[in-house]
């Protein structure tokens, strides 16, 4: 557990000193500024069920961009191997620099709380609600980052490392849009790797365990496959 405080420690600490942590910030506010102003005008709906699905969307093209320095820049400057011989378990390594990026994604959402007090402010929004769509985007944050940290694992080249991410993740978004793309059949037997399916109950309301265990085994086997790749990393 100390191994893991210490490098969640050390990166929230590069996270506050790297500029593009605050160009991704300022990127996903931006973000879900518009997503909220266009979800309101559009539907005339005073809820965050639109800007769930939207911000998801952006998740997964800024998360493995926003991960993707985790061990490729450790690779490219030769501090990996030092990191791996440490005392520090590569247990402590992947967990302790996953709970960073979902502390920073945390800061993010944070950032919009706004969001729900406008709603507020002209309405009578329903505050479970509004709590289940944070949490549903805060499980799809978790997976994307572990998504993240396994391409960082895979590759030297940090920008590389981001594109792999996405190219990994865009799949678990296509499936939930298989209905227009291959028709209703297939569509009824993928769409349950879809992760929009998985987070539509949260921006309704409802904590269905299905959907938390999907967002869960995501989560567990990018983290599970980052850790068998430093492993054999360790062992060369």
């Amino acid at each position: 557990m100390r191994g893991i405080l210490t490098i969640w420690k050390k990166e929230l600490r590069v996270y506050a000193v790297n500029p593009t942590a605050y160009a991704f910030l300022a990127v996903f506010l931006f973000l879900s500024g518009l997503f909220f102003f266009l979800g309101i005008t559009l539907t005339g709906e005073a809820s965050l069920r639109v800007l769930a699905s939207n911000l998801a969307i952006a998740e997964l093209f800024i998360l493995p961009m926003l991960t993707m320095r985790h061990f490729a820049e450790e690779r490219r400057q030769g501090t990996l191997e030092m990191l791996l011989t440490s005392p520090l378990s590569p247990f402590s390594l992947v967990i302790g620099k996953w709970l960073a990026s979902l502390t920073l994604c945390a800061l993010m959402f944070l950032g919009t709380a706004i969001l729900p007090l406008i709603l507020a402010h002209y309405g009578d929004p329903d505050w479970g609600v509004v709590a289940t769509t944070y949490l549903g985007l805060l499980l799809v944050a978790g997976a994307f980052c572990a998504a993240g940290l396994f391409s960082s694992s895979l590759l030297d080249d940090q920008l590389a490392a981001g594109l792999l991410g996405i190219v990994m993740l865009l799949p678990f978004w296509l499936v939930s849009r298989a209905e227009a793309l291959v028709g209703d059949e297939l569509a009824e037997r993928v769409s349950a790797f879809g992760v929009l399916n998985h987070l539509e109950g949260f921006g309704r309301g409802i904590v269905d365990s299905a959907d938390v265990t999907y967002f869960a085994a995501l989560t567990f086997c990018f983290l599970f496959l980052t850790f068998r790749a430093l492993e054999s990393r360790r062992w060369r």
